[in-house]
Parts: structure tokens; C-alpha cells; sequence
């Protein structure tokens, strides 16, 4: 296996900040051949686009080169306002720029400590956001930290559990990585489109079709996937196993001439499509 190099980005810049203490734990104890770094995002700018055309500033150019010469990304993402931090969305958009973007197809993978859901609604909104560079987001573990504050003795991480937590993420990143190196990149026109027969097991399935660098879509009813279909540009389809056989045929018809695959195991959903639209299986 070659030699992996991770790095990781914490969305706060508070000096005893947990995520940043999460993420300084979770490189503690890493596998063999892997190494990592925590970036200090403190001095990059207020994106300004009038700035940008003058040229980056020269923390942000050191940034896009250290996120370009890692294997994988690890965010951190504390919660503000039931999303992310400023200083996260805001070196998203530094690094986002351009047709050369260090982001583009990234292995990443998301954690964060705080809040009542552990950054539920924070390290949802940064997968939204990061799906605009189409990075291979880690399906799972999800790691989210409650109760940070008895997790910790200061800034050390005082729960084992937790640990196990972190080295199976980075575990999981590490096989991203590795796939993405043996697997050429399939540049896909439009979104793989999840047909799910509950918010869980469709949230689940298109988390896998992520991890797979592809970006997705999401409908419940068949009604609301036909009309998808219709509108929007889709280069693939999931279909939920446990739909009804009405529901499968309409989906079915709306997608003529679309490759599609049906899943029981949500989080197969995404090797599935993959080689459906890597080989060309058409509708099945």
C-alpha cells in the first residue's frame, strides 16, 4: 500500500476548541504507512472576489498547495447556528476556486464535537456544500460528539470509546483513499438520483453514492422521481428494494434509457450505481 498523508481542518479557531483537540486525537494513533497534519486555517482572509482577481493571497495559495498534496481531507465542523462556522464556509470557498481546485474528487471524511446531535446539522450542510467539488465523502462511521465537554480533560480526549470511534473513520478514509487511487475517476454529466421508501435508508444510500464522488439527488415518492426525472439531469438511479412494485415501474419508466440499480443494503447502493455507470449496465 503506498504511503497516505491526511490532513485536517477544524472549523474553529478557538485555542481550546474540542473539534480541533477531536482532530489532533484522531492522528494520534494512526496505521502504519499513514501520516497526517492538522492546517491552520487563522489567517486566511474574508474570500473577496475583488481580492481573488488580484490574485490569492499568499496564506490562501499555502492552504490550496497543502490540501493538493494530501491523500484525504478530515473536517472538523462545530456548529453555529445550526450550521457551519464562518471560518469552515469560508476556507471551503478559498479552496473551492477554480478549474484546478484541490478539492475536486478529494477523499474526505466529517466528524464534529458539540450541540445537542453532536454537529448533525453542521456536518450535513458541509456535505452539501462539498458536493459542489464532488469530494468522496466517508459514508461511515459518523462521528458525532455529544457531551464534548465530559469527553475531554481540557483539550485531551479522555473517552476510549470515542478512540475506537476515530480509528475506524480513519480506517474507512484510508480505503477511500486507495479506491480512488486504483479507480479511474468517471466524470459523470448530472446527479445520481436516490428513490428511497423512507428519509433514513435514502439518507443512507446516497451517503454510500458519495463516498463515490458522485453527487445525488433524493425523492420519497415516485411521483416526486418522475418528475425529477423530467426536469433534471440524471445520470443514474437508485431504487429502493422495499418500494412497491407501482412505485418500481414508474420510476422505472421515467428513467428509460438511464442506467439503474435497486438496493436492499443502503450502503451498497453506491458501489452499485458505480459500476452500473462505470460498465455500462443500462436499466436493470
Amino acid at each position: 500500500m503506498a504511503r497516505t498523508h491526511l490532513i485536517g481542518i477544524s472549523g474553529s479557531l478557538r485555542s481550546g476548541s474540542y473539534n480541533t483537540a477531536l482532530l489532533r486525537a484522531a492522528f494520534e494513533r494512526l496505521p502504519d504507512g499513514v501520516s497526517a497534519e492538522v492546517a491552520d486555517i487563522s489567517d486566511i482572509p474574508l474570500y473577496n472576489a475583488d481580492s481573488a482577481a488580484d490574485g490569492r493571497p499568499a496564506s490562501v495559495e499555502a492552504l490550496r498547495t497543502l490540501v493538493r498534496s494530501a491523500d484525504g481531507i478530515v473536517f472538523a465542523s462545530p456548529e453555529y447556528n445550526w450550521s457551519v462556522t464562518g471560518a469552515m464556509k469560508n476556507t471551503v470557498d478559498w479552496l473551492s476556486l477554480g478549474p484546478d481546485s484541490p478539492l475536486d474528487f478529494k477523499p474526505a471524511a466529517i466528524m464534529g464535537a458539540g450541540g445537542g446531535s453532536g454537529t448533525a446539522r453542521s456536518q450535513q450542510h458541509l456535505r452539501d456544500i462539498l458536493a459542489h467539488n464532488s469530494l468522496c465523502i466517508v459514508s461511515d462511521p459518523q462521528v458525532r460528539v455529544t457531551g464534548a465537554s465530559d469527553r475531554f480533560d481540557g483539550i485531551e480526549l479522555t473517552d476510549d470509546e470515542l478512540r475506537i470511534e476515530l480509528a475506524a473513520m480513519i480506517e474507512r478514509l484510508v480505503d477511500v483513499v486507495e479506491r480512488s487511487r486504483s479507480t479511474e475517476r468517471i466524470a459523470l454529466r448530472g446527479s445520481v438520483l436516490v428513490v428511497g421508501s423512507e428519509e433514513k435508508r435514502a439518507d443512507a444510500a446516497a451517503r454510500s453514492i458519495v463516498e463515490m464522488g458522485h453527487r445525488t439527488l433524493r425523492a420519497i415518492a415516485a411521483v416526486d422521481a418522475v418528475r425529477i426525472l423530467s426536469r433534471r439531469s440524471i445520470a443514474g438511479v437508485v431504487v429502493d428494494g422495499r418500494l412497491s412494485d407501482e412505485a418500481k415501474q414508474a420510476v422505472r419508466a421515467g428513467a428509460d434509457g438511464v442506467p439503474l440499480v435497486e438496493f436492499g443494503d443502503a450502503g451498497e447502493a453506491g458501489r452499485s450505481i458505480d459500476d452500473a455507470l462505470r460498465f455500462d449496465m443500462g436499466s436493470q
